[in-house]
C-alpha cells in the first residue's frame, strides 16, 4: 500500500488579490499539507513562506483551501506542495507527469495600481473529456489546452503576455453529457439509466476531476493563473429551474437529491474558490469546509449536505454573486440560476438578488465596470423579438400571430426550412387557447433562458446601464462591458444608450464555447435565429410587443466586427463566429482592449489564432 497521498485534482490557484491568494487541492486521503511559497524577483532577499493545512472530507474525498495571507502586490510566487508524514516530507507538486511540462507553477498577485496592461481571459462551455477518448473526439479543439501551450511557448515573457485572470462564465462541466467512456460506464453501472447520467455528489465530483485534471497542460495552466468561476445549468443538468412547470415536475426527492449533490460539487470544485479568506467564516456554505487546528480531517459531509439541501428547498438562501477588482475595473459576477422568480412577472434575479447585484455594480471606487452573467444580455434583434413575444405570452398577454412564429421555429428545428413554413401555417390556424400551454414548452425546448425572455429583468438591466453611464448612485463609469456565454457561438454587440445625460455605449461580449462542437444543423438554426431572412420576414409581418419598442428607445444595439466597425447585420459571416474560442480584455488606465482567439488546426497541429480586436478609449 502506498504511503504517499496521491494528488487527485489541482493544485489550482483560485482567489487572488493584491495581498491574498487561495490554493485549492484534492488528495486521495487524509494528510497534513505544506505549501512552500518562494517570492520571485523581489528587491532584497525574502525567505520562503511555509503554510500548513489540513484537508476536510466530503463524501469520502479530501479537499483543502490553503489561504496565503499578507502577500506583496504585483509579485510572482513560485510554489511547491508537500505532504508531511511521520516519515518526512513528500513532494506532490510540481510533477512533470501530471502537468505535462517541466516548468514550475507560479502565480502573480494583482496590482493595487496598474502600470502595465492587465489581461483577463474569459470563456464558457467546456466539455472536459480527455482528447484521446473516443467520446471526446467530436467535441473539437480545447481552447483552454491551446492557451496553456501558448503560455509554455511564452514562458520567458510571462510577466507581460500571460493571463492575469481566467474568468469562466458557466458550463465548466456537462453534468448531462457528453461523458468519457469510463464515466459513461460508471454512471450506467447498476442503475439501468439510459442515457447514463450522474445522480450523486461522488459522480459529479468525478466529472470535475476529469475536466480539471485529466488534460495535463490544462491542469498546469490552472495551477498558475488565478481563476474565478460562475455556474449555469450544465453544472447540474440542462434547463434546470427553467420554468414553473419544470419546478412542479421536479418536486420529487430524487431530483432534489440530484440538484443538491450537483450544487455541493459545484461549490467544492468551483464556488468556494471565489471567496477571499476573510469571507470564509461569514459564509454558511464555507464554514463546514474550514479545518481549524484539526488533528485529522474533519468530515463535512453531513453539515454541507444539510446546507445545500436547504438551499435547494429554498428554506434558506445565500448570495451566489461576487465582484473582482483589478486595474480600476470591477468585474461583477451575477447569478441568474438560483434566484429566479418563475411565476407572475418572471425574473432572472428576484428582487433581493437584483439589489445585491446593483450594489456590487455601483461600487464607487472603480471607474470601469464589466457585468458578467451566464447568458448574453444583448442578442441579435430577431431572436430578441422572438423571446420577447414568448415572454409576453407566458406572462398572460399573447400577441396576435405569435403561434405562427412559434410553429415556424419548431418546424425549422425539426424539419428545416420546409418545416418552418408548414409549422407556421399549422400553428396559425390552431386555437389561440393552446398558446399558453405551448409557449412554456417552446422556451424549454429552445433553451430560451436569456435576458430577452425575461422583459422585466432586461429593463432593470437597461436602468442599471443608464445609472452607471450617468454616475447615478455611483461614480460615472468610463467603460461599461457585458460578458456572457452559454449560446455556443461568439460575437460582439455594441449598444448606444439613448437617454443618458451624455453619449455612452456598452460592449456586449458573447464568448462560447471553449470546447463544444456545434453540429451543422444547430449552426444553421443559430444563424437563422440571429438573422435568417425567413425569421426576419416573418417577424416583420407581426406587430412587435410594445415593451420592445420602449427598450429600443433607450438602447440601440447592433453587431460589430471585431475591429469595431459596423457590418450589414444580415452578413452573418462578418460578425457571428462558430468554433472554439477564448476572449481577452486588456485593461489599461484610459482604455480597454479586446481580442478574440479561435482554435484552428493547420499542418496537423492546433493553435489559437488571433481573429481580431480593438481598443476602446475609457475617458
Amino acid at each position: 500500500m502506498a504511503t504517499t497521498p496521491l494528488l487527485r485534482c489541482g493544485p489550482m490557484v483560485r482567489y487572488v488579490d493584491a495581498q491574498d491568494a487561495v490554493l485549492w487541492v484534492e488528495v486521495d486521503r487524509d494528510c497534513e499539507l505544506e505549501l512552500q511559497l518562494l517570492p520571485q524577483g523581489v528587491v532584497g532577499a525574502l525567505a520562503p513562506t511555509s503554510i500548513r493545512a489540513r484537508p476536510v472530507q466530503v463524501h469520502g474525498n479530501y479537499y483543502a483551501w490553503i489561504a496565503c495571507r499578507f502577500l506583496l502586490p504585483e509579485i510572482w510566487y513560485r510554489y511547491e506542495l508537500y505532504c508531511v508524514t511521520s516519515g518526512g516530507r513528500h513532494r506532490l507538486w510540481p510533477d512533470a507527469k501530471l502537468s505535462g511540462t517541466a516548468l514550475p507553477s507560479a502565480f502573480r498577485t494583482l496590482p493595487r495600481v496598474a502600470v502595465e496592461p492587465v489581461r483577463v481571459y474569459f470563456g464558457s462551455c467546456r466539455a472536459g473529456i480527455p482528447g484521446g477518448d473516443p467520446e471526446g473526439l467530436a467535441e473539437g479543439e480545447d481552447a483552454l489546452a491551446l492557451l496553456a501551450q501558448d503560455m509554455i511557448r511564452g514562458a520567458a515573457d510571462a510577466g507581460h503576455r500571460w493571463p492575469r485572470l481566467l474568468l469562466f462564465t458557466g458550463d465548466q462541466i456537462y453534468g448531462d453529457g457528453p461523458f468519457s467512456t469510463p464515466l459513461k460506464a460508471a454512471f450506467r453501472a447498476g442503475k439501468g439509466l439510459d442515457p447514463p447520467s450522474p445522480t450523486t455528489y461522488p459522480e459529479y465530483a468525478a466529472i470535475y476531476r476529469e475536466a480539471l485534471a485529466a488534460t495535463p497542460l490544462v491542469r498546469w495552466a490552472l495551477s498558475c493563473i488565478p481563476s474565478f468561476m460562475i455556474f449555469d445549468d450544465h453544472e447540474i443538468i440542462d434547463d434546470w429551474n427553467i420554468s414553473e412547470e419544470w419546478l412542479r415536475d421536479s418536486a420529487v426527492p430524487r431530483w432534489r437529491q440530484r440538484i443538491s449533490g450537483g450544487l455541493l460539487a459545484y461549490w467544492v470544485y468551483q464556488g468556494a474558490g471565489n471567496l477571499a479568506p476573510r469571507q470564509w467564516l461569514a459564509d454558511p456554505r464555507m464554514r463546514p469546509l474550514i479545518a481549524l487546528h484539526a488533528a485529522v480531517a474533519p468530515d463535512a459531509t453531513g453539515l454541507s449536505s444539510i446546507v445545500f439541501d436547504r438551499l435547494v428547498r429554498r428554506s434558506t438562501r445565500a448570495s451566489w454573486q461576487y465582484a473582482i477588482d483589478v486595474a480600476d475595473t470591477r468585474f461583477v459576477i451575477g447569478d441568474t440560476r438560483m434566484s429566479r422568480k418563475l411565476s407572475g412577472t418572471r425574473l432572472l434575479m428576484d428582487d433581493a438578488s437584483w439589489n445585491d447585484f446593483v450594489t456590487l455594480a455601483k461600487d464607487p471606487r472603480s471607474r470601469k465596470v464589466v457585468l458578467v452573467v451566464p447568458g448574453p444580455v444583448l442578442i441579435p434583434h430577431p431572436m430578441h423579438d422572438l423571446l420577447s413575444r414568448a415572454a409576453e405570452s407566458i406572462e398572460g398577454n399573447p400577441p396576435s400571430g405569435l403561434a405562427a412564429i412559434a410553429g415556424a421555429i419548431v418546424g425549422f428545428l425539426i424539419a428545416g426550412p420546409a418545416g418552418a413554413v408548414i409549422g407556421a401555417f399549422a400553428a396559425a390556424v390552431a386555437a389561440e387557447a393552446l398558446l399558453d400551454r405551448f409557449m412554456p414548452a417552446l422556451l424549454e425546448f429552445a433553451d430560451a433562458e436569456l435576458w430577452s425572455a425575461f422583459p422585466t429583468s432586461f429593463n432593470r438591466m437597461l436602468s442599471l446601464l443608464e445609472d452607471l453611464a450617468d454616475g447615478k448612485g455611483t461614480t460615472r463609469k468610463r467603460f461599461i462591458g457585458l460578458i456572457g456565454g452559454d449560446v455556443h457561438h461568439s460575437n460582439v454587440l455594441r449598444g448606444d444608450l439613448l437617454q443618458t445625460q451624455r453619449a455612452a455605449s456598452v460592449l456586449n461580449f458573447t464568448m462560447s464555447p471553449l470546447r463544444r462542437t456545434v453540429s451543422a444543423d444547430d449552426e444553421d438554426t443559430l444563424r437563422m435565429l440571429d438573422g435568417g431572412t425567413m425569421l426576419i420576414d416573418l417577424a416583420r409581418s407581426i406587430e412587435r410587443p410594445g415593451f420592445v419598442d420602449g427598450q429600443m428607445r433607450r438602447l440601440d444595439w447592433y453587431p460589430i466586427r471585431l475591429d469595431g466597425s459596423r457590418p450589414d447585420a444580415s452578413a452573418l459571416d462578418e460578425w457571428d463566429y462558430f468554433g472554439q474560442f477564448v476572449g481577452v480584455l486588456e485593461l489599461e488606465h484610459h482604455a480597454v482592449g479586446y481580442r478574440y482567439y479561435g482554435a484552428q488546426r493547420a499542418s496537423g497541429a492546433a493553435r489559437l489564432v488571433d481573429l481580431g480586436g480593438a481598443r476602446v478609449a475609457a475617458l
